[in-house]
């Protein structure tokens, strides 16, 4: 059975569309951390934009950044869209302090330097953080 010419160039850039636009519906974590904590009854998550988030490294400073926080669950980065989201108990720790603590000054164990603005959330909950 002859198939006619445009078949395969049709399937070709349908295939292509499909790939290009499943990628923006379908995203994996770069980081995922869990943190150790009772149970809690009302968990809240937030979304956060955070400029200095855009690999797996600097994900993970990231996650180290808010690692000590009381009431922090969990720390989910999606580095290729500078995205962090984070579940926490709104009874211990409020999204304010989480901005203070990712924005804060990193410590680089390796160098055993501190570091100042190295991370800046831009958004929060979809919101534009207005420029301090």
């Amino acid at each position: 059975m002859r198939m006619p010419h445009w078949v395969v160039p049709t399937l070709v850039i349908l295939c292509a569309v499909l790939g290009i636009g499943g990628a923006r519906l379908l995203a994996v974590p770069s980081v995922v951390r869990e943190f150790p904590a009772a149970p809690v009854a009302h968990p809240r998550t937030t979304v956060l934009v955070v400029s200095g988030v855009k690999c797996v490294d600097t994900a993970e400073r990231a996650a180290n950044q808010i690692k000590d926080l009381p009431g922090v669950l969990r720390f989910a980065a999606y580095a290729s869209r500078n995205r962090v989201e984070v579940t926490f108990d709104p009874a211990r720790v409020g999204v304010q302090d989480i901005r203070e603590a990712i924005e804060g000054p990193v410590y680089d164990e390796g160098t055993q330097e501190t570091q100042f603005h190295v991370f800046q959330v831009l958004e929060v909950d979809g919101l534009e953080v207005p420029k301090s």
